[in-house]
């Protein structure tokens, strides 16, 4: 959001949108302290773009007022994960959830969703109470009305935890050519090249297809998940916590080929990691590894099977021929 409106306002940065989104959530939120004054006017004598960067925001605040009953979402709230800045000493339960932001100003400047980069989370807080909890690359548009509440899941993967509200009031994502309706519930909807899948937490999802199609609505379990490639759908029961462990920072492979480990590692990394040996692409990973951390997950199946690591500045090859080991193959 902040790169978008600083490079069409003359006077501040990037970095500057961020931190006055923050102090003017701060400054507005009901726990407001002297100290929280005290250090918003320490921020904004340090230079003077913040000066410009919070009149900026301020209007989008002020905006966000007006506008409260126009046809379009407003988020109360914003977390990025992982941004922790130094000028920020809040609660504990802030700092360890990273940066609240207002979010009407972010649907104000940025009309066409909300995006997150590679590696990157983010946490939505809908005006409704709903979340919606963003995993890497991962980019939606929502539309708010008085008959409907529509997320599209352009692409990527989002957990949503819907708040149950009147039935005259539905929870739908639409992902490629398929529409899930929620009421009081939790659910993963991942969408990418191979196609579009759908997990349930708890509660109770429908998945339809795409309009012009006479198939009835597939009604998901809880722990079941629904997987839509090549115009065949197929069911299974995973084992939810694998499926969410991004959300802790981890990847959680179970009997996986290398090749298809590599490629749910580069999901969070700029670094990617290939495969040269066509004999190592079927080797099977079992583990919990960092997301982001492709450079020791190579290492570490090098190291098991005796690969060779030939490292550039954004790629990784593993290479050789593979030897037999129990450390990671079933």
């Amino acid at each position: 959001m902040s790169k978008e409106v600083a490079e069409t306002q003359p006077g501040c940065t990037p970095a500057e949108i961020d931190e006055a989104a923050v102090w003017i959530a701060r400054l507005h939120a009901p726990d407001r302290t002297l100290q929280v004054e005290r250090g918003f006017k320490r921020w904004l004598a340090g230079s003077p773009g913040r000066a410009r960067a919070f009149e900026i925001v301020s209007d989008g605040w002020e905006l966000a007022g007006r506008l409260q009953h126009q046809p379009f979402p407003r988020m109360s709230r914003w977390q990025r994960a992982g941004f922790r800045e130094g000028f920020m000493r809040a609660s504990a339960v802030v700092a360890a959830m990273s940066v609240l932001v207002v979010v009407a100003l972010v649907f104000y400047f940025r009309a066409e969703g909300v995006s997150t980069s590679v590696g990157e989370q983010r946490v939505l807080t809908l005006e409704d109470g709903s979340r919606i909890t963003l995993n890497t690359s991962t980019r939606i548009v929502t539309h708010y009305d008085e008959h409907v509440r529509k997320v599209e899941l352009r692409s990527g993967e989002a957990l949503f935890e819907v708040v149950k509200k009147e039935a005259s009031w539905p929870f739908v994502v639409v992902a490629g050519d398929r529409t899930i309706t929620a009421l009081g519930t939790s659910f993963v909807v991942r969408e990418d090249a191979k196609g579009t899948s759908v997990v349930l937490m708890e509660g109770r999802v429908s998945v339809a297809s795409a309009e012009g199609q006479r198939a009835a609505p597939q009604v998901l379990s809880p722990g079941q998940r629904v997987t839509f490639a090549n115009g065949e759908a197929s069911l299974d029961e995973p084992v939810v916590q694998k499926v969410v462990a991004w959300r802790f920072g981890q990847v959680d492979l179970e009997d996986t080929t290398l090749e298809a480990a590599a490629e749910e590692m580069n999901r969070y990394s700029t670094v990617k990691l290939s495969i040269a040996t066509p004999e190592a692409r079927k080797l099977r990973v079992n583990g919990v590894f960092r997301t982001g951390d492709t450079a020791s997950f190579a290492a570490a199946l090098a190291a098991t099977y005796g690969l060779t690591v030939v490292s550039a500045p954004d790629t990784i090859v593993l290479e050789g021929e593979p030897r037999a080991s129990n450390g990671f193959a079933k």
